[in-house]
């Protein structure tokens, strides 16, 4: 196994009993480098962010859609593949079922699971084989993307973020599965229901 240049280096200071101050002469690179991948970084996140808010799909489709790739045309002339959001009609309808169900008749996450796996051939679960969870119908239940936005960026670092921080897209970029006033009405209010597992 080959080790990092850097590594070596701090491995030969710490051993050579020279303070890290006097080595920083031979950590210039690695600064830089450091510097780089910061640039660089936050370049991919603005274009990632321009992607999303001009409504293409990033990873993979939620529950209920199909990605279609397309190639779109640039100013400049290049044509580059982008995915958008095709409902996948028969889980579709299962989406839209979870909502009303929600919305509608008040059913917790857990209850909405269980009439789920109550007939998987017409509910069939996101993992083929598997089964609906509380957590599988509550992230359902969370998503934007149902309502014909694009979002990216909801979490920063496995934490929710705060609405203010999402990257969103214009509305109905693709067809929405359920309307703003029934996405509304189906998310959870202030202690009105334990977490799924």
């Amino acid at each position: 196994m080959t080790w990092p240049r850097w590594l070596s280096k701090l491995w030969t200071t710490l051993w050579s009993g020279r303070s890290l101050a006097d080595s920083e002469v031979q950590f210039g690179d690695e600064l830089l480098l450091a510097a780089h991948h910061a640039e660089t970084t936050r370049r991919a996140r603005a274009a990632m962010a321009e992607v999303v808010r001009a409504g293409y799909q990033l990873g993979p489709p939620p529950y209920g859609y199909r990605a279609l790739r397309i190639r779109v045309i640039e100013p400049a002339g290049r044509g580059k593949l982008r995915a958008v959001l095709v409902p996948d009609w028969q889980a579709a309808a299962v989406v839209k079922q979870i909502f009303s169900w929600r919305a509608e008749d008040g059913l917790t996450f857990a209850a909405i699971a269980v009439r789920l796996n109550g007939d998987p051939r017409q509910y069939p679960p996101p993992v083929p084989g598997g089964q609906w969870t509380g957590k599988a119908v509550q992230r359902i239940v969370a998503n934007v993307k149902y309502t014909g936005r694009q979002v990216w960026a909801r979490t920063v670092a496995g934490r929710p973020a705060p609405v203010e921080q999402w990257v969103t897209s214009a509305p109905k970029v693709h067809e929405p599965l359920v309307d703003e006033r029934v996405f509304q009405r189906a998310q959870p209010r202030t202690g009105d229901e334990p977490r799924c597992a």
